[in-house]
């Protein structure tokens, strides 16, 4: 996790697949995931190859939604998450 002076946070994910290949982590899943997070008022994309989604997450983005969603897809088993960038905004929607 790495502090940084701009106001907008970087967040990545990695969708988890099991021994058997389930759930398929294709470029369609990777464009659903980061067209769910868009609607939230993100960028990002996805990465099939290596199963990875990079979200930029601009300051007026709905934060409190986007991390529930986070902390959401990871409870389910869809995806790990992690921050790349944090700002107090972020670790604010964290505490409420």
């Amino acid at each position: 996790m790495t502090n940084i002076s701009s106001d907008r946070l970087k967040v990545h994910f990695r969708m988890d697949i099991d021994e058997d290949g389930w759930p398929p982590a294709s470029v369609e899943s990777a464009r659903r995931s980061v067209e769910a997070f868009h609607c939230l008022g993100t960028t990002g994309e996805g990465i099939e190859r290596i199963r990875m989604v990079a979200l930029d997450v601009p300051p007026e983005a709905d934060l409190p939604r986007i991390r529930k969603l986070l902390e959401q897809g990871e409870a389910m088993g869809w995806w790990h998450w992690e921050e790349g960038c944090v700002t107090a905004a972020w670790e604010a929607a964290a505490e409420g």
